[in-house]
Parts: structure tokens; sequence; C-alpha cells
């Protein structure tokens, strides 16, 4: 026979779940992000990011406002055929409706001026999040690139 658990042991696996829950849900939150961008996904690219978001890709000015990141995601994407961004969440901390991600971000791009070059990038995303009414949503990004090459092959050879 078994005996209930106490009240506070209950509060701490309640305590371990909820951790264990938004760290899947903010791993799923990055990868839908990843995926945005290889899609061109103005929808959602506009769910992913809080309202009142602020992102800052590379060297580039801060962007202030989800219209103005869409925006520029938009356009920095436009003459892109192909993209392939794999991504892999390092970490999430969490503090009630806050956290903070790092993840990391190999991708590959291919334009429509040049169908045999591919242009590969090595970067580390920061995240600050913010869980709301839609849940998890972007509130800050920060993308520092780390490497950045481009490789040319024939790609007529492709089935």
């Amino acid at each position: 026979m078994s005996t209930p658990a106490s009240p506070a042991v209950i509060e701490e696996l309640t305590r371990q779940i909820r951790r264990l829950a938004d760290r899947a849900d903010l791993q799923d939150l990055v990868f839908r992000y990843a995926s945005a961008c290889d899609r061109r996904d103005e929808q959602a690219w506009r769910a992913l990011f809080a309202p009142g978001a602020r992102a800052r890709y590379g060297k580039d000015d801060w962007l202030e406002g989800r219209e103005a990141i869409v925006s520029w995601l938009l356009q920095a994407t436009a003459p892109a055929t192909w993209g392939h961004h794999l991504i892999s969440p390092y970490s999430a901390q969490t503090a009630g409706d806050e956290a903070n991600v790092l993840a990391y971000l190999v991708s590959h791009q291919v334009f429509e001026s040049d169908l045999d070059t591919v242009t590969m990038m090595t970067s580390r995303y920061q995240l600050h999040c913010r869980r709301g009414a839609p849940g998890w949503q972007i509130a800050e990004l920060v993308l520092t690139v780390g490497w950045f090459e481009v490789r040319r092959a024939d790609q007529s050879l492709l089935p």
C-alpha cells in the first residue's frame, strides 16, 4: 500500500513539472522561429514576437516593435530561394513569466542570384521571452554572427 504524498512533495513535483513544461515550450518557440525563417512565414513571425518586441541581427541597428522585425525579416529573406536553419536551444532559464534562452545556429541559404552558391552562417541567439495569453513569445532577440562563408558547387546534377 502506498502512502499519500505530503503537500511539500506535491508542491515540489508541481514546480519541477512547470520547469520542464516551460523548457519544452521555450525550445518549441525557438524551433518554430527557425522554421518560420526557412519558410518566410509572416504569420508565424507575428505570432512568435510580442507586440513590443525588439531585435538586433548582427551589426544592424535595433528593430523596435513586432511589425518592424517582421518587415526586416521579410526583406532580409526575400532573395532566398532555399534556407535551412539548424538550431539548438542550449539553455532556458525561467523566472515566473520571464525567460532567457540561449540557442546556437548553423544556417544555409541559397539566393536566386546564384543557385550554385550557398551561404553558411554560424551564430548565437540570445532571447528574452515573456509568457502571456498566447503563451511564450520573444520579447527581445539578439543574433551574434560567429562565422560566415560562401560555398560554390554545380547544382545541375541534382535530381
